[in-house]
């Protein structure tokens, strides 16, 4: 961990610049802090600045800071009680500015406390420290700052915690830089940001030197007697299991989840320690962390040597179980008629495999798996103290319910389900680093998957990668895959697997250029190119898709582009209609065989598309009819009943979606057809 204030900002430069800086120092640096979490803030004059509600100190701006009254805010020291929706009200009432964000729910915290410049970390040194019990935490903070940090006991974050603090204030000595809140953090303060900081390091190194010492020859968790297999042996394993518990997370539970999967030594280290098992069930190390990590960890005891079916069934299984565990620690705290949490599970430990998180989207898999990270350093830190133990079940219930943050999420699902097409799932484009694929790529993203951009040109790919991640971060990732090679499509649906959990759809666009030659001059070679691309690749991949749908039981959606000559004849094209007839006749085949997967198999039939495939093709016709290419697409644009000469790809893209979506989920072994009317394709 890297902790200097080098490099920032000169003496006299911008006080919210300064604040902006420190912001993303703290941010920045998991160890002080995970993604989202924790807040920053500065008076000036009149004004709190205060890190806006939904906010990352990773990337936070200057608009990224709310700016409130601190006379309107003055008002919360003689308010004895108050309700959230009250104080979000009152909070919205101090605000100097609209259009900006709304306040966090700590903001009544940085008013009340008399300092400059505050920041409030989750830091792993302060985390250990106080998931401890109150008596050792409160000595151990005495002795180790001797009065420059004071402990506060547990109190509910937001209003109740600042309420506590306040009645603190006046007895804070003057020496004094900084709170250890149980269960919750650290507070630091002071006049300017790089002071701020300097106090936040001298604190966070006071607390980690005393942990290393208490840690040194100690194997703190017990030994480790589980063995840890052979990476390759832990991705055939993980590629497996993945999908099985992204379906045993989603439908019809909820929404579909996005995995992150970590098998990096260090967790595999930790997970093998033998009293792991029992401390995870203590809690995790903040409130925040519940939000983000989930109340527990779910526990999967695998064979890897089992058989696949037996291994999926021990999953299932075991997530059942622990499905019925959550639910009935539901029913001892919530009111009557209140359902249970879709979201109840987002961390699961496997031991001897790794660690998997769960979310609607991939960063925030990431973060779970980020502040889980912090969560067993914490455990392992606080038994070498003393003994990890977290908030009381009935606290632990009552944020995990917290109307502030349910609301959010709420929200969020309510926006998804009314204005996404395909949210949560992960797409596969085959084809993708131009004309139809690049267009679907954008598309699919847009509705809300996560997309994996798939073609044989690598810098291609990226580059639709890249221009998807700028609109939709956290949604693209490019891989190479050459539909002609096994082993080339058997890594991506590997990398599918290992980097999102699953598969939800395939869209085959795959494409080579005709080759035009006549029955009595076709060659060989001639036939296999394109049934290599057009037929025998579609269908491998269609098949290795497919699998990975089966594991997960949630259905799934398989789309093929066979364009108009898999129906219509054309001279000189028995190679390119040949390859398009057999594909559009395996999909036929596996939507009958998958149908009872719920897994639905679509054809688009599109023509006339302008992408840079169809332009040679054009060009090339053009040539062999001895005209120029503007009297082909005329020719072209009068043979169509809506009178269309060139169709955008987005056309194809759209249409590809929609099969993919709940909107056609009774809908298989169809053809549907892009291509401006051409009579002769309409399918019969």
């Amino acid at each position: 961990m890297t902790l200097d204030w080098a490099g920032g900002p000169a003496p006299g430069a911008d006080d919210l610049y300064q604040l902006v800086y420190l912001s993303h120092l703290i941010g920045r640096e998991p160890r002080l802090l995970q993604p989202g979490g924790g807040n920053t803030s500065i008076k000036l004059g009149e004004a709190l600045l205060v890190k806006g509600s939904g906010t990352d100190l990773r990337t936070i701006g200057r608009e990224g800071f709310a700016r409130l009254s601190l006379p309107r805010l003055a008002a919360l020291r003689d308010v004895a009680a108050m309700s959230d929706v009250d104080l979000m009200r009152f909070m919205s009432s101090c605000l100097l500015q609209a259009g900006g964000p709304e306040p966090s729910v700590e903001t009544p915290l940085h008013s009340l406390l008399p300092h400059r410049v505050i920041a409030h970390t989750h830091d792993v040194a302060t985390m250990s420290l106080t998931n401890v019990s109150d008596a050792t935490a409160e000595r151990l903070v005495a002795e180790l700052f001797q009065g420059e940090v004071l402990y506060v006991p547990y109190m509910r974050p937001g209003f109740p915690l600042a309420r506590m603090v306040s009645g603190m204030v006046d007895g804070i000595s003057p020496r004094a830089m900084g709170l250890a809140l149980a269960h919750h953090g650290l507070v630091v303060w002071g006049a300017d940001p790089a002071e701020c900081y300097a106090r936040l390091v001298r604190v966070v190194r006071r607390i980690d030197d005393y942990l290393e010492r208490s840690r040194r020859g100690r194997a703190v968790l017990g030994a480790t007697p589980r063995s840890i297999a052979t990476a390759e042996v832990r991705r055939r394993c993980a590629e497996l299991v993945l999908p099985v518990v992204r379906g045993a997370l989603g439908p019809p539970a909820g929404g579909r989840v996005i995995l992150h999967f970590d098998d990096s030594e260090d967790i595999l280290t930790a997970l093998g320690a033998e009293r792991l098992p029992s401390l995870v069930r203590r809690g995790v190390a903040t409130p925040e962390h519940i939000l983000r990590a989930g109340r527990l960890p779910l526990w999967l005891d695998l064979d890897p040597s089992a058989p696949p079916d037996r291994m999926a069934d021990f999953v299932r299984t075991q997530i059942a179980q622990q499905r019925d565990e959550y639910e009935e620690y539901h029913r001892r705290y919530a009111a009557p008629e209140e359902r249970p949490l879709d979201d109840w599970a987002k961390v699961l430990l496997v031991p001897g495999l790794g660690m998997i998180t769960a979310f609607r989207d991939k960063r925030g898999a990431v973060t779970a798996n980020l502040c889980y990270r912090a969560v067993l350093e914490t455990i392992t830190n606080a038994e070498a103290i003393d003994a990890f133990q977290f908030i009381p079940e009935p606290e632990v219930f009552a944020f995990e319910h917290w109307p502030l943050e349910r609301r959010k999420t709420e929200e969020q699902d309510a926006r998804e389900r009314a204005s996404l097409l395909v949210p949560r799932h992960v797409a596969v484009v085959i084809g993708a680093g131009s004309g139809i694929g690049r267009a679907a790529v954008r598309r699919f993203a847009e509705e809300g998957a996560h997309v994996v951009v798939a073609d044989l040109d690598q810098a291609a790919a990226e580059t639709v990668a890249t221009e998807v991640q700028a609109a939709c971060p956290g949604r693209a990732v490019a891989v190479r895959v050459d539909v002609r090679d096994d082993a080339s499509l058997a890594h991506l649906v590997s990398r599918t697997v290992l980097e999102l959990g699953g598969l939800d759809c395939l869209f085959y666009t795959a494409g080579l250029a005709p080759r035009f030659a006549g029955l009595t001059d076709v060659r060989r070679e001639d036939l296999q190119r394109q049934l290599e691309v057009h037929y025998l690749g579609a269908v491998l991949a269609m098949g290795a898709a497919a699998a990975v749908m089966q594991r997960q039981r949630s259905g799934g959606s398989i789309v093929a582009s066979v364009s108009k000559a898999a129906l219509v004849p054309g001279r000189e094209a028995v190679a390119y209609g040949g390859s398009k007839a057999a594909l559009l006749q395996a999909l036929r085949v596996a939507a009958v065989e998958l149908g009872s997967d719920r897994i639905r198999v679509n054809a688009i039939n599109a023509d006339q598309v302008e992408t840079p495939l169809f332009r040679r093709f054009l060009e090339e016709r053009a040539a062999s009819a001895g005209v120029s290419v503007e009297q082909q697409l005329e020719a072209y644009r009068r043979r169509t009943v809506m009178d269309v000469s060139l169709i955008p790809a987005e056309a194809v893209a759209d249409l590809a979606v929609l099969l993919a979506s709940e909107r056609f989920r009774f809908t298989t072994g169809d053809i549907l057809t892009v291509d401006g009317g051409l009579p002769e394709a309409f399918p019969r």
